[in-house]
């Protein structure tokens, strides 16, 4: 069992009541007696000495700590308590001392009114970097004067970016400070410093740094953002290089926020060589105030060099992520007019990095029909250059999640489409079936129905393809489509449609009919060949596919094979599937089924 488990164990046996030899009684079962709050010990401390510097942290062992806790008598345990909370401050464990205080306060809540616990609970919240919560405890009149208190606000105060309040508690602060060896204020003293910094009194920062030695990294960090600031910048450049030599990695990425903050706005780095910094930390950094900085240097540097990919990068993590305050509205309408830019067709970017950029950022495009619009414009550029695939993806997060109830219809379809375009049949079925609710009308049903027959068609999946259209009207040309191209002789002619004799016969008439008459002709059916010569024949006699009609409508056994195949080369290469026959071109029909000559 580690020790803070056993601490806790020993915590929770001091504050339960002693149960144990007592026999379980019926009354009690029914009954549980309420808890019973120790002897009072607010009147106690109050009287107690006031505590005004390190020394009233009395640092005792941890084992005659424990030993007191497990020991102590009822009346005895909320002092030991404090004496072992005073002690982990004094070790500076915050945490933990946190936890004791607040073990004591639930049982004495009264404590909570008493200056010296609102000065240890206050303590234990700064040091433990919880500015808010301390402050509400160290604002207490009765520590306005404590320099221990001041000392602790004045932490506080640096932490919560109060950099003018926490310079005015230093006064107030100076005895406890000075109470301190050199180790133990320097906390203090840099918290000073970087107040001092942050309110421009550079000399002032400067006079506190003098105490640390010319090595120590986190000095220099200060040390440079001061003779920056005094405006000499080639001592606070070393100042800052010396910490990027052997300081924590933290340190080191704060001094290259510092150098890039005050070397590009003199034209002493180039912005791609700050913004090439600012990568490297924004991948190595995440989720605290180093990271909204780089951030926030990244997007104002971006924004001066005009770098649509940087601005979108820094400027859509801090939306998404941190608490821009005013300044998300701007910030959002920045970055959607760089989408906007970036997927114009006069953007110098290329086309997929600009789909690229759109799909890291989708979530920052315009809403409403001005989103849908240009997606849609990206789409239909993406499908001009056939990158289909990329496409189809796009268009489905628009059918997801902008898209709403029967929208969804005609959008789903055409992401089927392009997806078949980009031979992935399999994803089309998909889209269609992620978008499949009852509310679409016929019409639309009747669409998305066709667009699944030729991706079933695709998939090698023909009967169900066929069994689907058979209860779609006007699909006659498509179904003889597949079939012609699997070479299905007896469905081609139970399903071909027919063109009126009474007209012109156009290019997909011809290819209709002739493409009826071969199947006839495969099959041997004499009399359907006679029928269909009789009924045509003279449309035929004036066309240059007239020979090759004759052909096939003539007698069965005068045909040979290499005839057919002249005769079938003669067939209009007209489009009888219509908009669909790209479509069944994307790769190659399923293996086609033997015919035999009947």
């Amino acid at each position: 069992m580690t020790m803070p488990r056993v601490l806790s164990c020993m915590l929770l046996l001091c504050v339960a009541p002693l149960l144990i030899g007592a026999a379980p009684t019926e009354e009690a079962n029914a009954s549980p007696p309420p808890a019973t709050l120790l002897p009072g010990f607010a009147a106690q401390l109050a009287q107690m000495p006031e505590i005004t510097d390190p020394s009233g942290w009395h640092v005792i062992p941890r084992d005659e700590a424990w030993e007191a806790l497990a020991i102590a008598q009822p009346f005895a345990r909320q002092p030991a308590r404090w004496s072992y909370a005073l002690s982990l401050i004094g070790q500076g464990d915050s945490s933990a001392a946190l936890g004791v205080l607040d073990v004591m306060a639930q049982d004495d809540p009264d404590l909570l009114l008493v200056s010296a616990f609102r000065l240890a609970r206050g303590t234990a919240l700064a040091g433990a970097n919880r500015p808010v919560e301390a402050l509400a405890m160290l604002t207490d009149p009765m520590l306005a004067a404590n320099p221990e208190a001041c000392l602790w606000r004045m932490m506080a105060r640096e932490q919560a970016g109060q950099a003018d309040a926490a310079l005015a508690e230093i006064g107030c602060a100076v005895h406890a400070i000075n109470q301190r060896p050199l180790n133990r204020s320097r906390p203090f003293i840099l918290a000073a410093a970087r107040s001092a910094i942050a309110q421009r009194q550079y000399a002032r920062a400067m006079r506190w740094l003098r105490q640390f030695p010319d090595r120590e990294s986190t000095a220099n960090l200060l040390r440079g953002r001061a003779l920056i600031g005094q405006g000499d910048i080639a001592q606070g450049r070393l100042r800052l290089e010396r910490v990027k030599v052997n300081a924590s990695p933290r340190e080191q990425a704060e001094a290259d926020l510092e150098l890039i903050a005050a070397l590009v706005p003199r034209h002493l780095m180039p912005i791609n060589d700050a913004l090439a910094t600012l990568d490297r930390i924004g991948f190595t950094w995440r989720g605290d105030a180093i990271e909204e900085r780089a951030l926030r240097l990244g997007y104002a540097l971006a924004l001066k060099a005009q770098d649509s990919r940087h601005i979108l990068a820094t400027g859509g993590i801090l939306i998404r992520y941190f608490d821009m305050g005013a300044d998300a509205t701007t910030m959002l309408a920045t970055c959607q007019q760089q989408i906007v830019s970036a997927l114009s067709r006069d953007s110098r970017m290329t086309l997929t990095g600009a789909a690229g950029l759109f799909w890291d950022n989708r979530d920052l495009a315009p809403p409403g029909q001005q989103g849908d619009a240009l997606l849609l414009m990206l789409v239909d550029r993406l499908v001009e250059a056939s990158l289909y695939e990329r496409a189809a993806d796009l268009l489905g997060y628009q059918m997801r999640e902008r898209a709403r109830d029967i929208e969804k219809g005609p959008v789903s379809e055409r992401v089927a489409r392009l997806y078949i375009l980009a031979a992935k049949p399999d994803k089309a079925i998909l889209a269609l079936r992620e978008s499949d609710q009852p509310a679409y009308p016929a019409a639309m049903l009747d669409a998305r129905h066709r667009i699944e027959a030729v991706a079933l068609y695709q998939l090698g999946r023909a009967d169900q393809a066929m069994a689907l259209l058979d209860d779609v009207p006007g699909t006659e040309r498509l179904r003889s489509e597949m079939l012609w191209r699997r070479r299905d002789w007896q469905g081609l002619v139970a399903r071909l449609g027919t063109a009126s004799p009474s007209r012109q016969l156009g290019a997909v008439d011809q290819a209709v009919i002739l493409r009826q008459a071969v199947a006839l002709a495969m099959l041997g059916r004499e009399p359907e060949l006679a029928a269909l010569r009789a009924r045509y024949g003279a449309a035929f006699t004036r066309l240059p596919s007239g020979p090759a009609f004759a052909l096939l409508t003539g007698p069965v056994d005068a045909m040979t094979s290499e005839s057919i195949a002249r005769a079938m080369a003669a067939i209009p290469t007209a489009s009888v599937a219509g908009d669909f026959e790209p479509l069944l071109d994307v790769r190659s029909a399923p293996a086609e089924q033997p015919a035999k000559k009947g």
